[in-house]
């Protein structure tokens, strides 16, 4: 199995975070001590030896943040100041997680985790065929900490969050006022910690109606074929203008 930040291209238990500063790579298994051979890469030939993930049925979607790590303490500051404050923040790290369950068997949870990182490319469907293993989202199923586990950052920035309200990214925010601001800033108070840090301890157990919004139920496959339709894909990873905000923002947005 290869496991980048997105899922995509590094070894196994590696994942990349892409910052305005620097682009570094943690190391989940020896960060967390966590045993990963429940992350499984969703692709075409995602082996399904007990018939039992073609079975999920993914009725809730959400966007899941965590910081991103940079080497200057100026930017740190920023995007700390960006959640707070404004409730949102070019330098937070957006990740798509939709949840599903087994019609019948509510117990049965399974999470869908797509990401895009600096090293990624997502090939278009017309691509795909000549680019089956280029970019890969993640199934974790019941654990809901090693979902969050692969959106953020390292042991000591272990918070993973979910994003409230959530908005298009690059929209201007507070040239509109400080009305708008505060609304952000109280929408993000309100909003569940998945993980706390340090050492990413599980904070929101269960399932927390509010920190989803829900969709029509689709498939395994059918969420993984949305990947390759979006705005991101077929274009190069660009920090202002096609970076993992924008590519969770179209998945949220396309996946009704």
């Amino acid at each position: 199995m290869s496991n980048s930040r997105s899922g995509v291209s590094q070894s196994s238990k590696n994942f990349s975070a892409s910052s305005i500063a620097s682009l570094r790579d943690y190391n989940i298994k020896e960060l967390y001590d966590e045993d990963c051979a429940d992350v499984l890469m969703v692709d075409k030939h995602l082996l399904d030896p007990r018939g039992v993930i073609s079975k999920y049925k993914f009725t809730h979607k959400s966007i899941w943040c965590a910081e991103l790590i940079q080497s200057n303490p100026i930017s740190n500051l920023l995007s700390f100041v960006g959640r707070t404050v404004a409730g949102t923040s070019n330098l937070e790290h957006w990740a798509f997680v939709a949840r599903g369950t087994i019609p019948g068997m509510d117990d049965m949870v399974a999470y869908f985790v797509a990401q895009f990182g600096g090293d990624d490319y997502i090939p278009t469907v017309e691509e795909l065929p000549n680019n089956p293993k280029n970019f890969h989202a993640l199934f974790i199923e019941g654990d809901k900490r090693m979902a969050a586990l692969q959106v953020c950052s390292t042991k000591e920035r272990s918070a993973v969050w979910v994003k409230p309200g959530v908005v298009e990214p690059n929209a201007p925010r507070l040239i509109l006022g400080p009305v708008p601001a505060l609304v952000d800033a109280a929408s993000t108070a309100l909003a569940t910690d998945i993980l706390t840090h340090p050492g990413g301890k599980l904070k929101s157990r269960g399932f927390v109606p509010k920190n989803w919004t829900t969709m029509r139920a689709k498939s395994l496959k059918e969420l993984n074929d949305e990947m390759f339709k979006s705005r991101s894909a077929g274009k190069s990873y660009d920090l202002t203008n096609n970076n993992c905000q924008h590519f969770a923002y179209d998945l949220f947005k396309r996946v009704v």
